[in-house]
């Protein structure tokens, strides 16, 4: 049994887990002498609860010291029990109780070891239309109530504690119910389960109840599970009274049970087991059509399940992905199915974006590392607004610094243009700092596009895997970032994408300057590096004639003409970061030009 206590509170950064050991008790609270320190609420006491994990329960107590009580469904409590799957507040934290834990009843229950069952009959769920409910007034309105139920589970383990009570409720004949789960791969035939790698002893109980009054020892058959799990059919399985334990390792007082399998992609291994009295040979006689329309019923719920959670985790993952994705992108990929995130080689544009300023608010704000964490999510959500709303994908988050990609799961008609506009959307919104309240002050951004063939989609490991682009571009673009320091400038990019610029984008919109060529550290092949302009209108202080005349020197440096380049350049230097960056590579020989000159500057540093 493994079962997490979580500490979450408002911020993203507030969270912190414990593992519960049984019977273990610790002590909670904000100072550092506490068994758990949660010290970023006030409103938590310096030694606040004390707390056990006994018997499938947690055992909350206040300490007497304690301001806050503690408070479910806006109630205080100053000592309480919580189950699995529940949740309770202390000030302005939310404290989640997750895991994996049957209930005190099921403790001692194991799975029946039973040999292959004869006469087991299976059925989809059409195949079950033509039997009535046993009580269908009562299990009408439980379908009817059932998705507010399962939409108002936290967990799946409250989930499965409603189930099996709603079984035993709606199934008159019913004894006892179980919520099964096993966490094995599913996907293969699995005529022979034991020759595939199946072992239907891993089901696990999520939760088992009886009735009040039933005495004996419930044990859900492992084969049925087995069957139901393999089939995705439900099964029903009637014994008589020779063949009972024989068969069915289970209390000589059941005579049937009957499993569904839950099927849904997020449901996998899912099903719903019920047994109970009365066959034939037992002397308490029940109509097998009865059962097969409690089975019909057990169906309906099944599908309701399935369903309803299938949609929210939909929902859930739309949730997460937004943050990611544009809508259109968004729509691409739910648009696709179960290959939506499949890796694909295709022409991509990646954009590098870093803070520049961060060292010295880091300095600043040694002493409020919350604030400082603020700070920085402000400026990761400038950059991120941007590359989403130019219908872009975020790949990665590093620190104070982002990694966005254009081309996939949509084609690039434009090129890297989509990523040049989010790129001066950035910059702009980080000169102008709307709406950061003060928060961005000191902050800049250096901003480095480069557009090639590379592979994007889900990359990563069975067990880790995040959307991503892997290829030469993403370093190239990694460099062009760097590249805007040495050049002074906010937005660097390659010669492709400035061709895609000239091409595709008015002046009015964006500019190019071409800046000069280099080796970066480390490289042998030289880049053309150029720099991305806002029309004249938004940034006045570069003239196209200063484009034109600066670009004119470019040239005479690639030709060698170093005279006339420093001519054409020398009354730009006082004020330009690209003037600045050719004239004093140039000083570094003395302005003489280097015997094995072939136009490109080689650089020591990245």
């Amino acid at each position: 049994m493994t079962v997490e206590l979580q500490a979450l509170g408002i911020d993203d950064s507030q969270c912190s887990v414990r593992s519960l050991d049984s019977d273990a008790v610790f002590r909670l609270g904000r100072a550092p002498q506490n068994d758990w320190v949660v010290n970023w609420d006030r409103l938590i006491s310096r030694e606040h609860a004390q707390l056990r994990w006994h018997n499938g329960q947690l055992q909350v107590r206040c300490m007497e010291k304690a301001t806050n009580s503690i408070v479910i469904n806006g109630e205080s409590f100053r000592e309480l029990k919580i189950d699995v799957g529940g949740e309770f507040l202390i000030g302005a934290t939310k404290f989640r109780l997750v895991g994996e834990a049957a209930s005190e009843s099921s403790s001692d229950m194991d799975i029946s070891e039973d040999e292959p069952l004869a006469g087991l009959q299976t059925y989809q769920s059409d195949e079950l239309n033509e039997f009535q409910f046993s009580d269908p007034i009562r299990q009408m309105d439980m379908l009817a109530r059932l998705p507010k139920m399962i939409t108002g589970s936290t967990s799946d383990e409250a989930l499965a504690g409603t189930l099996v009570d709603v079984l035993l409720e709606t199934i008159p004949a019913g004894v006892a119910t179980a919520v099964m789960r096993y966490e094995g791969d599913l996907s293969e035939n699995l005529e022979n389960p034991l020759a595939s790698g199946f072992d239907p002893s891993k089901p696990a109980m999520m939760r088992v109840a009886t009735r009040d009054d039933y005495e004996g020892r419930f044990k859900p058959s492992r084969r049925m599970i087995s069957s139901a799990l393999q089939t995705g059919k439900s099964v029903l399985h009637i014994w008589d009274g020779e063949e009972g334990n024989g068969q069915f390792t289970v209390s000589g007082s059941l005579d049937w049970a009957f499993c569904t399998p839950i099927v849904a992609d997020n449901e996998g291994g899912w099903c719903l087991y019920v047994s109970g009295q009365g066959s034939e040979n037992s002397g308490v006689f029940i109509d097998e059509d009865v059962l097969k329309g409690d089975l019909r019923f057990v169906e309906l719920v099944a599908q309701f399940i399935g369903s309803i959670r299938h949609v929210r985790m939909l929902e859930e993952q739309k949730t997460q992905l937004s943050s990611f994705f544009s809508p259109r992108i968004m729509d691409s990929l739910l648009g696709k199915g179960a290959t939506s995130l499949s890796p694909a080689q295709q022409d991509i544009s990646v954009l590098f974006c870093d803070v520049r300023g961060f060292s010295r608010k880091s300095e600043l704000l040694k002493d409020d590392l919350f604030q400082l964490l603020a700070t920085v999510k402000k400026a990761l959500g400038l950059m991120a607004n941007g590359i989403v709303e130019s219908d872009g994908a975020i790949a990665d988050f590093q620190g104070d610094a982002a990694l966005g990609f254009w081309g996939w799961p949509m084609p690039l008609p434009e090129g890297p243009v989509p990523a040049c506009r989010a790129a001066l959307a950035i910059v702009d919104a980080f000169e102008n700092k709307l709406n950061c309240d003060g928060m961005l002050d000191g902050f800049s951004v250096g901003i480095g596009i480069a557009h090639g063939r590379a592979i994007a989609g889900e990359i990563g490991t069975e067990k880790q895997a995040k959307i991503g682009v892997f290829g030469p571009v993403v370093n190239q673009g990694s460099r062009f970032e760097g590249l805007t320091k040495q050049f002074g400038v906010p937005i660097c990019i390659d010669e492709t994408t400035a061709e895609y610029v000239q091409t595709f984008m008015p002046k009015d919109e964006a500019r190019v300057r071409r800046m000069a060529r280099i080796r970066p550290a480390g490289m042998d092949t030289p880049l053309t590096v150029y720099q991305l302009l806002p029309s004249f209108r938004h940034d006045p202080t570069v003239c196209d004639e200063m484009i034109a005349r600066f670009e004119e020197g470019v040239d005479a440096v690639l030709d060698g003409k170093w005279s006339d380049a420093v001519e054409l350049l020398s009354e730009f230097r006082a004020y330009d970061g690209p003037t600045q960056f050719v004239l004093n590579q140039m000083e570094l020989t003395n302005f003489e030009v280097p015997a094995d000159w072939d136009g490109a500057f080689r650089l020591t540093k990245k």
